[in-house]
């Protein structure tokens, strides 16, 4: 009885570790205001009535994305509903934060996305416990928020999922000037919303150089066994440069199954590349903020370097921004054209319309 006891005094010690940061924080406090903004429930600091702290403490998440799109070699066309994610994410207080995040139609699908508790250790120093994603993509090829095309680049839709359960470190070595960042993690390996008993945890980790102004590159590597037939080492680097009107980036990644099974052979090492680049126009416009034209080519194969490219593509697009306060509104619109389609690529191709040139038409709410 008194190790139950221990036990779950411990457990209950945990729990309220939170929760006596918080105390902690206030406890010295001369007053706090709490204030509904653009950015969700805000707590300003104040000390002698003076604002020395601000806080976020929930910002709600909202990214809607639908769009109408025609397979230009057959004609069928249809309407989708690609994303529809709700979520929030805050600060309890300088060291506890979290992220809930679901799409409600994941390709007409329900999932949780996001669901972890942050810790951060110091100012360079921050754990993420629970699912999120993984250090191996860029938020610009697979966040819906975050990429300039309608579809994603071949890297961040066939490669891996961008998602799994487990822990993940983040280490600023270097904040200032030209910053330079670690993360690192371990998973189960499975992906998304996949709690399986393991007996191999998957690992990966990737170095950043740079910001998102300026010249940025990241070198990065996966490793994860599912069983004998899917026994992959995925690494990749990419290089990137934005300025204030335009920005080019450009990726490589590389997908091997170490499996012996003379089944996998030939699909044993899987290659993705991308360069892609986008222009911003200023517009004089009440409703429209901005023109982006865009232009991204992309490829794909089996042992590339052998074989030679299994498919490659190029898109071109024009984004519409619109003058929003409180969303990013903006319309898509693109066709992707396809050069070369290889047998090998059926593997990654499960039906007609993945390897068929499009004509697409978005729209994208996000706040």
């Amino acid at each position: 009885m008194k190790k139950t006891n221990r036990v779950l005094y411990i457990l209950v010690s945990v729990l309220l570790i939170p929760f006596i940061a918080y105390a902690q924080e206030n406890g010295d406090q001369k007053h706090a205001e709490y204030k509904f903004t653009t950015k969700g429930l805000v707590r300003n600091v104040y000390e002698n009535d003076s604002l020395v702290k601000s806080i976020n403490v929930l910002k709600p998440i909202l990214i809607f994305k639908s769009k109408y799109e025609v397979d230009t070699e057959n004609g069928d066309s249809r309407f989708a509903i690609r994303n529809a994610r709700v979520g929030i994410q805050g600060n309890l207080s300088r060291i506890f934060s979290y992220k809930f995040m679901v799409d409600l139609s994941a390709d007409g699908k329900f999932q949780v996305l996001d669901l972890y508790a942050g810790i951060k250790v110091s100012n360079r120093v921050e754990f993420k416990v629970g699912q999120g994603g993984i250090p191996l993509f860029n938020s610009y090829t697979i966040s819906p928020n975050s990429i300039d095309y309608v579809n994603r680049p071949f890297v961040g839709k066939y490669f891996n999922s961008s998602r799994d359960i487990g822990v993940t470190a983040s280490f600023k070595l270097k904040k200032n000037g030209f910053p330079i960042a670690l993360d690192a993690g371990i998973y189960n390996g499975d992906g998304i919303n996949n709690p399986k008993w393991t007996t191999s945890f998957a690992y990966g980790g990737r170095i950043l150089f740079g910001g998102m102004k300026g010249w940025r590159t990241t070198a990065k590597f996966y490793r994860t066994k599912n069983d004998d037939l899917n026994n992959y080492f995925i690494w990749g680097a990419d290089l990137r440069y934005e300025a204030d009107s335009y920005k080019i980036e450009a990726e490589y990644m590389n997908k091997y199954n170490n499996s012996h099974d003379s089944s996998v052979e030939p699909y044993k090492s899987l290659s993705a590349m991308y360069i892609q680049g986008l222009y911003k126009i200023a517009l004089n416009s009440v409703a429209v903020k901005r023109l982006e034209p865009c232009l991204r080519w992309d490829g794909m194969g089996y042992d590339i370097f052998n074989k030679g490219l299994g498919c490659n593509r190029a898109t071109a697009g024009l984004n519409l921004v619109f003058n929003t306060n409180a969303f990013l509104t903006l319309v898509r619109l693109n066709y992707e054209h396809y050069f070369n389609n290889s047998k090998d690529m059926s593997k990654v191709f499960t039906t007609d319309y993945h390897n068929d040139s499009k004509l697409s038409l978005e729209v994208l709410l996000v706040f």
